[in-house]
């Protein structure tokens, strides 16, 4: 009884020790799971557990060539924007993963027009799976996935930015839009 006890408090909180060690206190997130990565595997599978137990398709809206096509470009789309942004993570110098410290505010490429590019990207790439595997349930999964983005990945990386570049970060929010676009200059 003891030692379930002591397996039961001691082995998640040294995990999330561990986790934390990982990861660096300078930055978007200390836990190692809140990544892009993660989030989507998690609304795919439950995306095809969902599928698996009530099928439901796409062909009742869409043409299956249309649905495959469409799905095949939002794969590219996504993938396109996924090697942009990362080159241009690279050419500044600059960690992919949140959980490493940013020296740089990127606001050039694809961040002149998408505050987040890389997640921008994820959800075209999802609902570009959605399309190709021909589910309806994907689609439906995508609104709680998205907020799931947002409120997980998105708003720690906006806050943690906004304290670490201050007024250079508030300036490029007013300029640029959190998904896609910029703001009207009035």
């Amino acid at each position: 009884m003891a030692i379930n006890s002591v397996t039961r408090h001691f082995f998640p909180t040294l995990v999330l020790e561990l986790g934390a060690l990982l990861m660096n206190k300078d930055a978007a997130h200390i836990s190692g799971w809140k990544t892009l990565e993660t989030l989507f595997v998690i609304a795919l599978l439950l995306s095809l557990f969902l599928n698996y137990l009530f099928p439901l398709s796409l062909s009742t809206l869409l043409p299956r060539p249309v649905s495959i096509g469409g799905g095949l470009a939002l794969i590219m789309v996504g993938l396109i924007i996924i090697v942009k942004t990362r080159i241009q993570f690279r050419q500044a110098s600059q960690p992919t993963d949140p959980g490493h410290p940013t020296t740089q505010l990127i606001t050039t490429g694809p961040f002149s027009w998408s505050r987040n590019p890389l997640y921008l990207a994820g959800g075209i790439i999802f609902l570009g799976l959605a399309a190709l595997l021909n589910s309806l349930w994907m689609l439906i999964v995508f609104i709680p996935f998205l907020t799931a983005v947002h409120y997980i990945l998105i708003v720690p990386e906006e806050n943690y930015l906004e304290g670490k570049f201050e007024e250079l970060y508030n300036q490029y929010a007013r300029s640029v839009r959190r998904w896609i676009g910029k703001h009207r200059q009035f």
